[in-house]
């Protein structure tokens, strides 16, 4: 091991240890610090000055992400998870460290601006929460993505403590999705003008999830002013407690296989099952799979994401996820082939996805659940905790294209 790199992990744990010894250590008496942030450059010499600025900072987690040297130099990176006023957030961080005589002489640092997370890893949700507390946790969740393990194909998307955008700019509204609005009532009506022009610029539709936690209060009044029409609600559902799922009828003809990415004809069966169950045209479908494919043959995202497929008479009719990537097992994007409902289909697939989330060590299972998923889940123990309101637009209003955002049939 270099001097270098040597340095550079004493350094990135003393950060990790808020150790002021520690950094005394490390750093040079008459060390000088340039951090460049979001809101300017400061400055900082020598070491005292340095170690007050860098020290104080309370995280929840510190996760050291890469360490590079060449010669006297050595870049780390790394993020640090903390908590600001009532929300769990995130900042990336770099830092480049001039050695000299076995201490930092000069260190520059590149601090990101904060965005919204969760906790993401380690953190599993006990059955002991109010269903208050699991809504919470399942907003965050929302924004508990891993952008450094996988980066979706096709796609834009920014995310600060205001917004989420994001998208693929089909012109399909499905494909381009904003949400997480923290606004003041001030500045809502320009903010919102300039998320429409941005779609109307590019001549594509979008959908805009309101929930609990997005302000002003008045958002989606405010959005059906601008133009926007009110597709439906979908409810944010919880089940707490996964130990015994006898409740959850199954029927034995259905057969489950998880898919592993080693079949074509079986992703592509999935693909048509979700694209009939959503109402998605063949454009969406086209966009959505090489996503699909890109994450059943990535061993490490099966790990955190399960795609089922249900066969009944050697036929595929059903297809759902379990994600178990934060602190609660999350059921998505389940469909029925129409031929074959009012068999038992959905039920077997949600008991499957309970009982394997239950074997992961999860206790609370959450689910949005559109008009038809409802009708299921709330007879097995999902009870309300909230509503996540769904817009839309177009340049072009389609009123067929924006009801089939929520299928209810």
């Amino acid at each position: 091991m270099t001097d270098a790199q040597a340095i550079a992990e004493q350094f990135l744990a003393a950060l990790a240890a808020n150790d002021a010894a520690q950094l005394e250590a490390v750093l040079a008496e008459d060390c000088g610090l340039r951090l460049y942030g979001w809101e300017g450059v400061e400055i900082h010499r020598p070491r005292r000055r340095v170690i007050e600025r860098l020290l104080g900072e309370v995280f929840v987690k510190f996760e050291s992400l890469s360490t590079l040297v060449n010669g006297d130099r050595a870049a780390v990176e790394y993020r640090v998870l903390t908590v600001l006023g009532d929300r769990y957030v995130e900042y990336y961080r770099s830092a480049f460290l001039t050695v000299a005589e076995g201490r930092v002489a000069v260190l520059d640092m590149y601090f990101s601006a904060a965005y919204p997370s969760g906790r993401r890893k380690g953190y599993i949700a006990p059955a002991t929460l109010s269903e208050a507390e699991v809504l919470r946790v399942f907003e965050e969740q929302r924004t508990s993505g891993d952008n450094r393990e996988w980066m979706p194909p096709n796609m834009r998307g920014r995310r600060n403590l205001q917004l989420g955008m994001s998208g693929s700019d089909l012109a399909h509204p499905g494909s381009n999705n904003v949400g997480g609005a923290r606004w003041t009532a001030e500045e809502a009506d320009a903010r919102i003008e300039e998320i429409i022009a941005f779609h109307r610029q590019r001549n594509i539709g979008f959908q805009w999830f309101i929930n609990p936690s997005d302000t002003p209060q008045d958002l989606a009044e405010r959005l059906e002013r601008h133009g926007l029409m009110h597709v439906g609600d979908t409810a944010m559902m919880a089940r707490i407690g996964l130990d015994d799922v006898s409740d959850i009828p199954v029927n034995p003809e259905v057969k489950i296989t998880l898919l592993d990415g080693s079949s074509d004809s079986d992703i592509e069966a999935a693909l048509q099952i979700i694209g009939e169950g959503f109402h998605m045209p063949p454009e969406q479908i086209d966009e959505m799979r090489q996503m699909v494919y890109s994450r059943l043959r990535d061993p490490k995202m099966r790990e955190q994401e399960s795609v089922y497929l249900a066969w009944l008479n050697g036929e595929p009719v059903g297809q759902s996820r379990l994600m178990v990537r934060a602190a609660l097992a999350y059921l998505g994007g389940a469909a029925t082939r129409p031929a074959a409902r009012r068999q038992h289909v959905y039920s077997t697939l949600l008991r499957r996805r309970l009982e394997d989330a239950c074997a992961r060590g999860y206790h609370v299972a959450a689910i949005d659940a559109g008009p038809m998923s409802r009708r299921v889940v709330e007879k097995h123990s999902f009870g309300v905790l909230g509503y996540e309101r769904l817009f839309a637009w177009m340049p072009v209003m389609d009123m067929d294209v924006i009801r089939s955002l929520i299928p209810n049939d």
